[in-house]
């Protein structure tokens, strides 16, 4: 994957950061199937669930609606973090890939280069952001939006509790 001809140090080499990417966790959690992705998501946002309970019940003791809402509020706040991190990690990988020239430093911050790929290079790194980056993208956005409407039908019962 790496190639020690190629100008760019090896750990800024977009195709190395994709596959470290792909396979550093928590970030291969969006090339997974449906369910095991679920599994993880739901996992984590319980976990979440059960730190911020004893702090919502100290604010709502006795109030159940207003507990459990505002546990799931806060998990879904904290679970919206984890998703966003998730999502730009991908998205920062996917515009190395997809640019054309991509900027490099050659052994520190002060001397910055950038390299131009060939068409070959390019043709290939945009083929693996259409199928393999923009899929988990899409399914980050979607959990993210989830996440989202889950809060406000959340916020909005608030009231009626």
């Amino acid at each position: 994957m790496v190639d020690p001809s190629h100008p760019i140090p090896a750990e800024q080499q977009p195709l190395r950061q994709y596959a470290e990417l792909r396979e550093a966790f928590p970030f291969s959690w969006p090339a997974l199937e449906w369910i095991p992705y679920l599994k993880r998501i739901f996992a984590v946002w319980g976990v979440v669930v059960l730190a911020v309970s004893p702090l919502v019940w100290g604010s709502f003791a006795g109030d159940w609606g207003h507990f459990v809402s505002g546990s799931v509020l806060g998990a879904n706040a904290l679970l919206s973090l984890v998703l966003l991190h998730l999502y730009l990690g991908w998205a920062y990988v996917r515009r190395r890939l997809v640019q054309a020239r991509i900027p490099y430093e050659e052994s520190g911050w002060y001397d910055g280069a950038i390299y131009a790929k060939s068409d070959e290079e390019l043709a290939q790194h945009r083929l693996i952001v259409h199928y393999q980056i923009d899929p988990m993208l899409q399914r980050l956005r979607r959990s993210l939006w989830a996440v989202a409407g889950l809060s406000g039908l959340m916020a909005l019962l608030w009231p009626l509790w």
